[in-house]
């Protein structure tokens, strides 16, 4: 009887999970627009892409759409020094957001953008390695404090990030209840109180995972990985020697996967005008991906570059465009380009 109550309470949280994912799905769906667009708004930035898309900005994740989009601006020229390297030249200061010559899409991400280049460009040259974020972490860190109101409001309400965290819990609560049966299982086939290890080395793991951003991606992903396969491991095992008619205990480890990472992106809750938005940026990225190349060689490269970089898709396009010729703004002795263009 206890085993199917554990059953009952397990696949509860994931008929939860679906449900959320199908209602807000739908809605988010209903919201976003399927439409051609072939270019963005005037002065659309790198970082307005990823405040859209992910509700927060990374600018240290965006040394090459940046130095591109400054360029394309106006703002400085680009010497090259080497494949790597290249000389950032100030040619002017991005005005102020209340100048009747800035440029902006949103106000707020170009007033932190207007600083963090104002910080780079204390003086007139500054050299840059396009593979190194160009701002050091404690300044951005500090720029993004300066500034009482958050950075993604208007983005995400907070029903949205509620809705966010209501469908992590209902993803991991189904290993910690598989884990928890285990204490009350028949003794001769049971963890007792050990049953309690696995949900707490998967927690340790996943929270780290999804939560402590401060650590750099390649060590979170070993460290956190360190704690939750190792935790999925040992309750395949532990299960093994339990009945388990209705295998709960791998429904528990696929929505954990599943549910986590991949159903919890359907579960939106942001309102109709920024969904417009980034409607606006999918169809533009898919309108680069899905063209023919006879119908992007008409496209100027160097506008829509910082923007390939932003979606991270250079690599797959590039060769739709037409590169012969170099921009203005690149200042080369030798034609030689190096990886930035």
């Amino acid at each position: 009887m206890l085993y199917y109550i554990f059953a009952g309470l397990i696949y509860a949280c994931i008929f939860a999970i679906l449900v959320l994912a199908l209602v807000f799905g739908l809605r988010a769906r209903r919201y976003v627009q399927h439409e051609e667009v072939t270019a963005l708004a005037s002065g659309f930035s790198p970082m307005d892409v990823q405040r859209i898309f992910i509700g927060k900005t990374y600018p240290r994740r965006l040394t090459r759409a940046l130095i591109v989009h400054w360029a394309q601006m106006g703002y400085i020229r680009v010497k090259h020094i080497d494949k790597t390297h290249v000389r950032l030249i100030r040619v002017k200061r991005l005005p102020k957001h209340d100048d009747g010559k800035a440029i902006f899409f949103d106000r707020g991400t170009y007033v932190r953008e207007r600083t963090l280049f104002n910080s780079l460009f204390f003086k007139q040259e500054v050299v840059v390695n396009i593979n190194r974020p160009m701002f050091k972490k404690n300044k951005v860190k500090s720029v993004n404090a300066s500034y009482a109101v958050r950075e993604d409001e208007g983005v995400y309400s907070a029903k949205h990030y509620t809705l966010k965290v209501i469908t992590f819990a209902l993803s991991i609560l189904p290993f910690a209840l598989a884990g928890i049966y285990l204490c009350f299982a028949p003794q001769d086939n049971g963890l007792g109180i050990e049953g309690l290890i696995c949900p707490f080395m998967m927690f340790l793991g996943m929270f780290a995972f999804r939560f402590i951003h401060e650590m750099p991606f390649a060590f979170r992903l070993v460290w956190s990985a360190g704690w939750v396969f190792p935790s999925v491991g040992l309750l395949i095992a532990a299960y093994l020697m339990v009945d388990d008619p209705l295998g709960i205990c791998y429904a528990a480890i696929a929505i954990l996967f599943i549910g986590s990472f991949l159903l919890i992106r359907f579960v939106d809750y942001r309102e109709k005008n920024n969904l417009a938005d980034y409607s606006n940026l999918v169809n533009y990225r898919k309108y680069f991906l899905l063209s023919k190349k006879k119908d992007l060689l008409k496209e100027d490269y160097y506008t829509a570059l910082p923007f390939l970089y932003a979606f991270n898709i250079k690599f797959l396009v590039k060769r739709k465009f037409n590169t012969a010729e170099l921009p203005d703004w690149y200042l080369t002795e030798d034609g030689k380009r190096g990886w930035l263009l």
